[in-house]
């Protein structure tokens, strides 16, 4: 059995790694960046260049001291008409409108030259000539055709003083790059190497060190981020799982009974209409009839983590958390229990007929005792399978409730990573799942061993 266990914990460790890597290679290529709204907001007017220069050598500092100016992965293959230092581009809309000059024109330096000139142009604007060429500097940033883009460069001519240090370069790096198009660049490929100075290279190491970044939002370790949340979900998690699974069973031994007919009719339709209602509405409803003042208030609505616990004792402590908890976890509860009770009814029910249980029967057993000890135990191998796989919708419903009840938990701060775009906390929640998913699959193939001797003997 040590052995198995051994083997299993070897076989998890790529599974963990090809899973984490994959995760953060998504979350990187996703649009956008922490940050990039904020800076975005220049084109607002509020701010004088000044201001606008600050913000923007303060981002790039940022961009620098976390990494995300380095290409994503050790080598890239792109296109050879976009420029090789692309992604040091920042924001997002500068290095969109790069990209594009670079596949309608197919020339990667032409462009590059043409954005430098023209972002220098746009930093030595004055708000009042920043106004007169708003319209056509919208017109260039939106429209790269050769000639809605010379319609613009001919409208900032026409409204920019003729000495103006950066407009002649402008027109001439516009008009250079319009004659100088080659064609088919885009067709051809470009491999680039980038050495170990890249940000998977940067993530993975820090990985392997036992850190999951920093998050990007307040500069904390994320492993500090997701310990202050995890608390809340797992109790949350285990406690639900637990309830719902021993209520499945009890109710689906009710009606394998011989005399569960009446069970049967009555918690079969029960439970389907249960399980038709979305577990959201289910929320809603529970926080309607028992957290309403119009109704009955039962239980607080919100207000998790914002008490002061300091001065109560343990018993003080999980009475509030209790409270808070409360609704939670019977709504959870109520949502997987129809599948759970289903699924342990049609295990037991498919043994009911074997041969094993009519000897049982026949030996003059009471009928407990053939469902619990004869039956139960034989219809738990499909069932250990079903509650592996549970705790990934688990987790999903966690989101939607720790959302609903506002409960400081991991569904909620997986929440608030996504809207912030704070890809290092995503990446650890995702990665603190898969763990737990792997560490199921362990569990239930213990399980397996415990319930069924052939396998225990097979796998040591």
């Amino acid at each position: 059995m040590t052995n198995f266990v051994f083997r299993r914990l070897l076989l998890a460790i790529p599974t963990l790694w090809f899973i984490a890597s994959a995760i953060f290679l998504l979350s990187k290529l996703m649009p956008g960046a922490f940050g990039s709204t904020y800076l975005a907001e220049q084109e607002a007017g509020y701010y004088s260049k000044s201001d606008v220069a600050a913000r923007d050598r303060n981002y790039r500092q940022f961009l620098q001291t976390t990494g995300q100016d380095q290409p994503l992965f050790y080598f890239s293959v792109t296109s050879a008409a976009l420029p090789d230092t692309l992604h040091r581009v920042f924001p997002e809309r500068d290095r969109d409108f790069l990209k594009k000059l670079s596949w309608q024109y197919g020339n990667p330096d032409a462009a590059a030259r043409f954005f430098r000139s023209l972002k220098e142009m746009e930093a030595d604007l004055s708000e009042t000539e920043r106004l007169q060429v708003k319209e056509n500097l919208y017109t260039m940033y939106s429209h790269q055709e050769p000639g809605e883009l010379q319609q613009a460069l001919a409208g900032i001519a026409a409204q920019l003083p003729a000495n103006s240090p950066y407009q002649s370069e402008v027109l001439a790096n516009g008009s250079t790059l319009v004659v100088s198009s080659p064609g088919y660049t885009y067709l051809f490929p470009s491999v680039q190497w980038h050495g170990s100075e890249n940000q998977y290279h940067r993530w993975l190491a820090g990985l392997l060190k036992g850190s999951l970044g920093t998050s990007l939002r307040d500069g904390r370790p994320v492993a500090t981020v997701l310990g202050d949340a995890i608390g809340n979900t797992w109790w949350l998690l285990l406690a639900s799982i637990l309830l719902a699974t021993l209520l499945a069973m009890e109710l689906a031994i009710l009606m394998v009974r011989r005399s569960g007919r009446v069970w049967r009719s009555t918690l079969l339709p029960s439970l389907f209409l249960l399980d038709s209602v979305p577990l959201f509405v289910l929320a809603m409803l529970l926080l309607v009839l028992l957290a309403n003042p119009a109704f009955l208030q039962l239980f607080p609505v919100y207000g998790m983590g914002y008490y002061n616990a300091y001065d109560q004792s343990w018993l003080q402590q999980t009475s509030q958390w209790l409270q808070f908890m409360a609704l939670p976890l019977i709504c959870l509860v109520l949502a997987n229990l129809p599948y759970l009770t289903n699924q342990f009814y049609q295990a037991m029910a498919a043994v009911a007929g074997q041969d094993y249980i009519r000897t049982a029967r026949a030996k003059g057993l009471p009928e407990h005792l053939v469902i619990r000890r004869h039956m139960l135990r034989n219809a738990l191998l499909p069932v250990i399978t079903l509650l592996s796989d549970f705790l990934p919708a688990l987790v999903a419903g966690a989101v939607i409730i720790e959302t609903i009840f506002a409960i400081p938990g991991v569904g909620r701060l997986l929440i608030d990573a996504v809207l912030a775009r704070d890809y290092p906390v995503i990446v650890g929640i995702v990665v603190i799942v898969a763990v737990f998913r792997l560490l199921s699959h362990l569990l239930s193939d213990l399980l397996y061993a415990l319930a069924d001797p052939r396998i225990r003997s097979h796998a040591s």
